[in-house]
């Protein structure tokens, strides 16, 4: 099973949570993204170091880097992963969704929006390391899970985010 998160590496997309709750899962992790030299957040390079000098845990976590494939990368993946502290409306979500992903993502203002708790995804505390093991264990154990909650989003994400559908509202709202 492949839990794949697409996010620069900073301490604020909930990483060190997400390297704590892989020690226990029976999964392999791709991290898609880097920092940016105009990234404020805390590094966590020291977090990387660690894992990759832990041979049980290397061996199931990836660092792809910065990709220009993500779209294969998510439809090639079985869950998506994005434990951040803080988020505006995340497009890394909708992207998963809309590759028919099933999501965890934390229960904040942005994912909240996006994903339904127990109908596309789970929706964790933020910080909670054990609540972000239970959901990710749930959805590995779990492939018909995996794919109602998939299909579930890919239909939420068509109906809600869809480009066109979102400017129309807009146009709307506006009296455009």
């Amino acid at each position: 099973c492949v839990i794949i998160i697409v996010a620069r590496l900073v301490v604020e997309k909930g990483f060190r949570e997400l390297l704590a709750a892989m020690r226990n899962l029976d999964a392999e992790l791709w991290v898609v993204g880097e920092r940016l030299s105009s990234d404020h957040d805390k590094n966590i390079g020291r977090d990387v170091e660690a894992v990759l000098r832990d041979p049980f845990v290397s061996q199931r976590i990836k660092f792809l880097g910065q990709r220009d494939d993500v779209p294969e990368l998510l439809r090639a993946a079985d869950i998506f992963v994005l434990p951040s502290y803080r988020e505006g409306m995340p497009r890394s979500i909708i992207e998963a969704m809309m590759t028919g992903l099933p999501v965890v993502a934390t229960d904040i203002r942005g994912s909240r929006e996006e994903v339904c708790h127990g109908s596309t995804g789970y929706l964790v505390s933020v910080g909670s390391v054990e609540e972000l093991r239970k959901a990710l264990s749930e959805l590995i154990k779990d492939e018909t899970l995996r794919g109602s909650m998939g299909t579930a989003g890919l239909e939420r994400a068509r109906r809600t985010f869809d480009e066109k559908i979102v400017l129309a509202r807009q146009i709307s709202e506006l009296s455009l």
